[in-house]
């Protein structure tokens, strides 16, 4: 795209309102672009809206002061790794309990948040990368934790056994999910592991599905498969920038993904937050550029604009 039609599409996002569901923020046992204040800073003039992602804790505290105290529109959530104790109910009530609305509204109605399934230590994770931490994500391949650090953080999270049956936490926490009002994501869980999770989250009434990063090496979602979960319409497909910027896979992938479930359940989302990534809103507009340069079939820029917009905005259950 040139320059005009790209300035032009980001003109666009700004008045639609950009939501981006997965967003890293620091401190973390990794370096981040970002802290809480600076990350506020970059989005401010653009009101968007970005869920906050933290592998090792809850990030609702840092969200619900930044609504408070930086008057900017930064939502929470939490990850079920081992360091709030995996599949652990209580580290979703934890997350509640720091999730509340902001001091000018109406008190009435805290904003929701997302709980993630476990990432770093997801066994389909630790299996496919061989550790917890990518050294890629600090932006230093030759980097890594501290080998004591390491070995501390290494033990996987099971959500399944090994005959495929839920682990005995799994239902507690989707009944804690569904009771909370939060948004479920799927995490770094292997593709046969989310097709047994996704009716599991809806029969416990959770409100909203994230399928994350489906093509991430670990994941490894089908096409058929990704139309065979969205059939429900709670459920949403995020394909995020970092899985091509840092995983190397090839946008065509993403493009051709649209093509096959249609674009009206899916999310554009950047993962980013990494030192060396680009900064917000650089990586959405750029995200979005390269995806309209390809052209997918039946998605024009009305329904590309919708992917990160008001289609996360519908994930999310917000009004706007």
């Amino acid at each position: 795209m040139n320059e005009h039609a790209t300035l032009d599409l980001a003109e666009k996002l700004r008045e639609e309102g950009v939501v981006d569901t997965h967003f890293h923020v620091g401190p973390e046992l990794i370096r981040r672009r970002y802290d809480i204040m600076e990350l506020a800073e970059a989005v401010r003039p653009w009101n968007a809206t970005l869920v906050l992602k933290n592998h090792t804790y809850p990030t609702t505290p840092l969200a619900s002061f930044a609504r408070q105290h930086a008057g900017v529109r930064l939502l929470g959530g939490t990850v079920l790794n081992r360091f709030v104790g995996g599949l652990n109910p209580d580290a979703v009530l934890s997350a509640k309990s720091g999730n509340k609305a902001d001091v000018h509204g109406d008190g009435e109605h805290d904003p929701t948040f997302v709980v993630w399934m476990p990432t770093v230590h997801a066994a389909s994770h630790l299996a496919s990368l061989g550790s917890a931490f990518d050294p890629l994500w600090g932006g230093c391949p030759s980097c890594s934790l501290p080998p004591g650090e390491q070995q501390e953080h290494e033990s996987p999270v099971h959500v399944f056994d090994e005959k495929g049956d839920p682990m005995p936490g799994l239902v507690p926490v989707l009944n804690a999910i569904a009771r909370t009002g939060a948004r479920l994501a799927t995490g770094h869980l292997r593709a046969d592991e989310i097709m047994k999770l996704v009716p599991m989250a809806l029969d416990a009434g959770i409100p909203g599905i994230i399928l994350t990063h489906p093509h991430y090496p670990s994941v490894e979602l089908t096409d058929q498969q990704l139309i065979e979960l969205t059939r429900d319409d709670r459920v949403f497909i995020e394909h995020c920038f970092a899985i091509h910027t840092i995983e190397k896979v090839p946008l065509e992938r993403f493009v051709s993904s649209i093509e096959a479930t249609g674009p009206d359940q899916v999310i554009l989302s950047t993962d980013f937050g990494q030192t060396h990534s680009d900064p917000f809103p650089d990586c959405t507009v750029k995200f979005a550029s390269a995806i309209k340069a390809l052209q997918p079939a039946k998605c024009g820029e009305k329904e590309l604009i919708a992917m990160c917009t008001s289609t996360p905005r519908r994930a999310l259950g917000l009004s706007r």
